[in-house]
């Protein structure tokens, strides 16, 4: 068996604070895209905007794919329009919420010189990956329902 290791224990360097800044950086414009976003009224297809093409997989099967709405609710979510945001996708609420949190919490790492890889080991990090992933396909459930009815 081997010890746990303690945050102290673990080397934090340049690698480490650029990943802190990177994923910061992309939260932050993640978030301010979503503000700048139009949400379609849809409740899908507001990544169209960015001139991405028209869901494939809806085409194809005529169900929404796993991302549908994502960016429709990010969007919404921006607006602070949470309850909209809900309905569109809860997932997309959730990961909103998730990405708003995570700006704090990264300035917070790199203060304190803890590395994500750390974070990773800890013993509540796998069953919280775990939740955030049956929250996901909870949402495509969602919206499968929703767009079928």
């Amino acid at each position: 068996m081997t010890e746990r290791t303690s945050v102290s224990e673990i080397a934090y360097g340049a690698a480490e604070r650029r990943q802190h800044l990177i994923l910061l950086g992309g939260a932050t414009a993640v978030l301010a895209l979503a503000r700048w976003l139009e949400p379609s009224a849809r409740g899908f297809g507001t990544h169209q905007q960015l001139g991405l093409p028209s869901c494939a997989f809806l085409k194809l099967t005529g169900f929404p794919c796993p991302h549908c709405g994502l960016t429709t609710s990010f969007a919404h979510a921006a607006r602070l329009h949470f309850v909209q945001a809900f309905l569109v996708q809860p997932f997309g609420l959730m990961a909103f919420l998730l990405t708003v949190i995570s700006i704090p919490s990264l300035i917070f790492l790199m203060r304190n010189r803890v590395s994500l890889s750390q974070l990773m080991g800890e013993r509540w990090a796998k069953p919280a990956g775990y939740v955030v992933i049956a929250a996901y396909f909870l949402g495509w459930i969602y919206k499968i329902v929703v767009m079928k009815l």
